[in-house]
């Protein structure tokens, strides 16, 4: 074999390992998510054995200021607390999780998470919600991906009938049954107070990108068709990174609107960046952005007794062919309020654009119109903003609205930019007709 054939050979194959290796950390970026969302199925049934047994031997369980529990044994027992295997007649133990922001470790065996959860408990007749965020660590044992470490930090817990900010509920201290193994490693409180748990990664677009291996160089020469092969499967593998990245820089906007963090968010911007969110107008570049939450909603960071969550869930991102563009449909539920303003819910829909510079996914537009928007003691029955305007909300925009419709109880559905994924139709654009107009006269708030 010719020293030009073994040359080739050497070059596919490094080509190749560092493919594998990279197509291997989006395999376990989905292990992982399937592992923490088992979790929380598992908890909600009050499978206590079940959801102890995603964690390694020597795992360890941190819920609030419950204190930390060591081992699988420990961690079902602590899980058992809140009841019996299967839960009692008549509880409610619901834990959604959602948004994740994953970290493989660039050899595969750690990865670290951050991911948000809302929850619906009712025991012995008391019902109440509650919010927060994970930041966990898990490891690679064998090809099997477990927890390592479970951290929950309770952003808000309250009385069902009350709601958030006025029905506040202190987080349940160390169980005096069952004590912990060691005391909570960080004392804080929940809603009235504030508290930001750390984030395990840098801001997205400012920050450190995440380190892949490299891609070697492949030979010129192709005789038997594997450069070719190699480069479609490198393609794929990019392609996957490329929307991981835009999922990362979507779930980024979330947390850092949670938390009043302005700079970071404007930081996913760059300065032909757009944003429009509903009836408001366009604002154009990161400084308009920064103007437009600073002014609009309040200082920068959390504030006590206020909260202003925007979860961000149910992505479907499309990247372009080239990877250099990609558009992604989200969804928001939105929970805001404070003492000293309206106590709001509602939902939020993203038709936004991405946008890759210097290698780096950046927001290029984001577009959110709003589906319903209403007060929480009053509820969408009765009292709904049926939509708002540039001139109700500071500061004023670049350009009006690019589209003018109203929120519920009126229809309006944003257009879909990609087909149905099974018939490859394209969705017809929405009708202004559909649903109906509804008399504004019952629905309308005060600050629409």
């Amino acid at each position: 074999m010719s020293t030009e054939t073994l040359d080739m050979l050497d070059a596919l194959e490094a080509h190749l390992a560092a493919v594998e290796l990279r197509a291997a950390r989006q395999a376990s970026h989905e292990a992982v998510e399937r592992l923490q969302r088992a979790y929380g199925y598992y908890v909600d049934k009050g499978l206590w054995s079940a959801a102890a047994d995603l964690f390694t031997d020597e795992g360890s369980w941190e819920w609030g200021m419950s204190g930390v529990y060591r081992g699988r044994e420990r961690i079902r027992a602590a899980l058992g607390l809140r009841g019996p295997e299967g839960l009692a007649q008549g509880d409610l133990n619901n834990h959604y999780i959602c948004q994740p922001i994953i970290t493989i470790a660039p050899d595969n065996q750690t990865a670290k998470a951050r991911w948000r959860t809302d929850q619906q408990f009712n025991e012995a007749g008391k019902a109440s919600w509650g919010e927060g965020t994970f930041e966990n660590d898990y490891v690679n044992e064998g090809g099997v991906w477990k927890i390592a470490r479970l951290h929950f930090y309770q952003t808000v817990l309250w009385d069902y009938d009350k709601g958030w900010v006025f029905g506040n509920l202190p987080m349940p201290p160390a169980s005096e049954t069952l004590p912990p193994d060691s005391p909570p490693t960080e004392i804080y409180a929940s809603l009235p107070e504030v508290y930001l748990p750390a984030y395990h990664y840098p801001n997205p677009v400012t920050g450190a990108q995440p380190e892949k291996p490299t891609l070697p160089a492949l030979p010129e020469s192709d005789p038997d068709g594997l450069v070719a092969q190699l480069s479609t499967l490198a393609k794929r593998v990019e392609r996957i990174e490329d929307q991981r990245a835009c999922e990362k820089l979507q779930r980024s906007y979330g947390y850092y609107v949670d938390k009043a963090m302005w700079n970071d968010v404007s930081d996913l911007f760059v300065d032909d960046s757009t944003l429009e969110i509903g009836g408001r107008g366009v604002f154009l570049g990161k400084k308009r952005v920064l103007e437009y939450m600073g002014i609009g909603l309040g200082p920068t960071g959390p504030q006590r007794e206020q909260i202003i969550n925007h979860q961000q869930f149910q992505g479907i991102v499309t990247v372009s062919e080239d990877g250099r563009t990609a558009r992604g449909r989200w969804r928001a539920f939105v929970i805001g309020g404070s003492s000293w303003a309206p106590v709001n819910w509602g939902d939020c829909l993203y038709e936004n654009h991405y946008k890759k510079v210097d290698g780096v996914w950046v927001m290029d537009k984001l577009v959110a119109p709003f589906t319903m928007y209403t007060l929480y003691t009053d509820g969408w029955h009765k009292v709904t903003t049926p939509n708002t305007r540039p001139e109700s909300f500071p500061p004023p925009p670049d350009l009006a609205p690019s589209r003018v419709y109203l929120t519920y109880p009126n229809y309006y559905c944003e257009p879909f930019h990609y087909p149905n994924p099974v018939t490859g139709k394209v969705a017809p654009p929405p009708n202004p007709a559909a649903g109906g107009v509804a008399s504004m006269n019952q629905f309308a708030s005060d600050d629409a």
